[in-house]
């Protein structure tokens, strides 16, 4: 299973993290559309779907925001852990512990893929592979400070990681 944060990792929400900081989701979904995806993302999802990944979301916001991503997108992914389905936000494992559980995976077959030290310490705590990505990022230097077992600058750099 390859479990994906959302924000600053598959979708452009820079624009609207005042919106997000304040907890106004129906503003954050007014906005929706303007938002982008970042360059790959899509192909690298489906690319993943057709080599038989099973896919998931954690993020720290609802789960209207990443099931409206995946509805228009049409992005294979079925599994969306969001704010209001755990007690515990990221660091804590709880979110991607849920995720696994959904999917029937095993801890020796995930990985978590995130922009953020949080992300680096949930997997951690959660006993998978922990990704980061820096392609939404304007400075990476913590996310590189917490070591995360693999570290990406491009969606074709992960995909290529994927693919071998």
């Amino acid at each position: 299973m390859i479990i994906f944060d959302f924000d600053q990792t598959l979708v452009d929400t820079s624009s609207v993290e005042s919106l997000r900081a304040a907890r106004d989701w129906k503003g954050v979904m007014r906005k929706a559309a303007e938002l982008a995806v970042y360059p790959g993302v899509g192909e690298l999802l489906s690319a993943l779907g057709q080599n038989g990944h099973r896919l998931a979301i954690v993020t720290k916001s609802p789960d209207m925001v990443p099931r409206w991503f995946i509805k228009r997108y049409g992005w294979p992914i079925d599994i969306v852990v969001g704010y209001h389905d755990v007690k515990n936000k990221k660091p804590h494992p709880e979110g991607l512990l849920l995720a696994m559980t959904n999917g029937n995976a095993a801890a020796s077959d995930t990985f978590h893929v995130g922009d953020q030290v949080q992300d680096t310490e949930a997997a951690r705590a959660a006993g998978i592979v922990a990704i980061g990505v820096t392609w939404g990022l304007a400075n990476d230097r913590e996310l590189r400070e917490s070591a995360p077992d693999e570290l990406f600058n491009t969606v074709g750099e992960l995909k290529t990681y994927f693919d071998s």
